[in-house]
């Protein structure tokens, strides 16, 4: 009975997580002004430069609310894997506890860090694009899933958006020249940061 308690109350936590991190990014939107004293879209501009400290007023809003949203949505995921169980739930669970830790990581090491901050988004974007391929082949899969059918078609929609996004992402050694020339000189509309 514990056990299904826990999984119960998993979802509300990953559903404020994901409530946590959506307000912090709109707030710090709100408020933003860049180097060139632009105000924040999402047409030209990542969203991790909301976390960019010294640039971003409300950087550390933004930071905490990927720090702790990303913890609530991990906890989620751990959830949602003990609900499956078996060989699937511990992948699923593996997998999950990866993405959602990396969203935990990229508020603790902001775009002021940008070598790391690309590492720990793009695992992040990997993982996520792994976590839904792997939700579909769940379902597709699995003679009674624990989940409903059609969170193969949400897993697979989320998927191809990561997949769109990772095909675009430059070359890893080439990450944080590329960004950052970029950011100097950026287009008015960026197809890299309207897929993020």
């Amino acid at each position: 009975m514990q056990i299904k308690k826990l999984i119960f109350v998993s979802s509300y936590i990953g559903q404020a997580g994901i409530c946590i991190i959506l307000l912090s990014a709109l707030i710090a939107a709100a408020s933003y002004v860049g180097k060139q004293n632009e105000t924040y879209s999402f047409l030209n501009h990542f969203i991790s430069e909301l976390g960019e400290i010294g640039v971003s007023p409300l950087a550390h809003i933004f930071n905490g609310g990927l720090i702790l949203g990303g913890l609530l949505t991990s906890f989620f995921m751990l959830g949602l894997a003990t609900h499956i169980g078996g060989n699937w739930g511990l992948g699923l669970g593996v997998i999950g506890l990866v993405t959602g830790i990396s969203v935990t990581l990229v508020g603790i090491f902001p775009m002021n860090q940008l070598a790391i901050h690309i590492l720990v988004a793009n695992t992040f974007f990997y993982a996520g694009l792994l976590m839904a391929l792997a939700y579909s082949l769940y379902v597709i899969s699995s003679h009674q899933p624990r989940l409903p059918k059609v969170t193969a078609l949400t897993s697979g929609i989320t998927m191809l958006a990561f997949a769109v996004f990772v095909w675009f992402l430059p070359p890893p050694l080439e990450d944080v020249q590329v960004i950052s020339e970029i950011l100097k000189n950026r287009p008015e509309i960026w197809a890299l940061p309207i897929l993020e």
